[in-house]
């Protein structure tokens, strides 16, 4: 296993955020490459289907590969390329490769797609669910309660303990709606704006992680993920030769943020002489199986592939936690809302079936 770069102290510089669609440009570049079309055709026949922003830095990546720059220099220069496929690219200029380093990036960057988007959809569902239901039981508290209460108080019986609480919060709230739709709608407003940037600026999963890393039955699922982008990524790029503390350095912003600094300090052990597996089974990054596979790498030279068995190990965990998840939440999320929303209904309606039972 080569070991050729040591970690700053102040750990990697975080990466840029990429304009352009990198699993389709080194999927299509690949498939040209391999086909048997040179790098500047393969790039100029890119160029010609891409418009806007990626259009003007295929416009300068190929000028700068007509005065003579390398490709890696070019799109580092370009700046709207992340540290991982820079990385691909120059690791394959010195292999020749450059087809098969840009195939393999691709199928990563399709997977990891993938696996992303059934975290976000896991985590934006229930959110969806819950944000529903607030609404409902706002609208029943501020407008339906209220009206309710003058007929109850109009039959002038005694209510139930938790009747008249409800119905006293009803009121206050009744008594301030215009305070409370205007505090709701500039929430709202913020939530959409904030959403709306994240987007913008590709922060939107970091977004969704954040919140999730908060929760406590979502931790430990998203810290997993985590550690199956990083193994994977760090799979790939060590088999297009970029050497292996580097390789996971780069993959350092995809774990969540409790596991960087756990990063940092095994590649700093490492750096050190330290055996990798073990520096990361001390850090809580690999478990003992994961700890063993990664040890039998170091001394037979196949990093790359026991990587890539951990993560398809962690994707395994990953989905069936998902699917689990997916089970378990619906169900719990629905009937909270029903316990909510049919407790305020039975409120309501109590003293009217006492009122029918004293009639009779």
């Amino acid at each position: 296993m080569t070991v050729a770069h040591r970690p700053t102290p102040n750990g990697p510089t975080p990466a840029p955020r990429s304009s352009i669609d990198e699993e389709l440009f080194a999927q299509d570049v690949s498939l040209m490459l391999r086909s048997g079309l040179g790098v500047m055709e393969a790039l100029r026949t890119y160029r010609e289907r891409a418009s806007g922003a990626t259009a003007l830095l295929l416009d300068r990546l190929t000028g700068r590969l007509q005065q003579g720059e390398s490709l890696s220099v070019a799109m580092q220069d370009g700046a709207g390329f992340g540290p991982a496929l820079l990385a691909c690219v120059k690791a394959s200029e010195m292999t020749g490769d450059l087809g098969e380093s840009l195939h393999r990036f691709a199928v990563n960057a399709a997977r990891l797609r993938v696996m992303r988007g059934k975290l976000i959809s896991a985590l934006v569902y229930p959110m969806m669910l819950v944000s529903v239901a607030l609404l409902v039981v706002l609208f029943l508290l501020v407008y339906v309660v209220p009206r309710f209460a003058l007929v109850l108080e109009s039959t002038q019986q005694e209510l139930p303990l938790l009747s008249k609480a409800l119905i006293v919060f009803g009121k206050a709230l009744h008594g301030v709606q215009g305070t409370v739709w205007i505090v709701l709608g500039l929430g709202l407003g913020w939530l959409g704006w904030s959403i709306a940037q994240a987007v913008r600026s590709g922060r939107l999963e970091q977004l969704a992680v954040s919140v999730a890393i908060r929760l406590p039955w979502l931790r430990e699922l998203v810290l997993l993920f985590g550690h199956s982008q990083m193994t994977r990524s760090a799979a790939m790029l060590v088999r297009s030769g970029v050497p292996a503390l580097r390789a996971l350095t780069m993959c350092r912003d995809l774990l969540a943020p409790p596991d960087r600094p756990r990063l940092d300090r095994a590649l700093a052990q490492a750096s050190a002489g330290a055996p990798l597996a073990q520096a990361m089974h001390q850090e809580q990054l690999l478990d003992n199986l994961g700890m063993r596979v990664l040890r039998v790498a170091e001394q037979t030279g196949a990093l790359d592939v026991a990587l890539d068995r951990l993560a398809d190990v962690h994707d395994t965990v990953v989905e069936r936690q998902l699917e689990r998840a997916g089970r378990l939440i619906e169900p719990v999320v629905m009937l909270g809302i029903g316990l909510v929303v049919g407790g305020i209904v039975v409120l309501m309606y109590l003293p009217i079936f006492q009122l029918a039972a004293s009639i009779q």
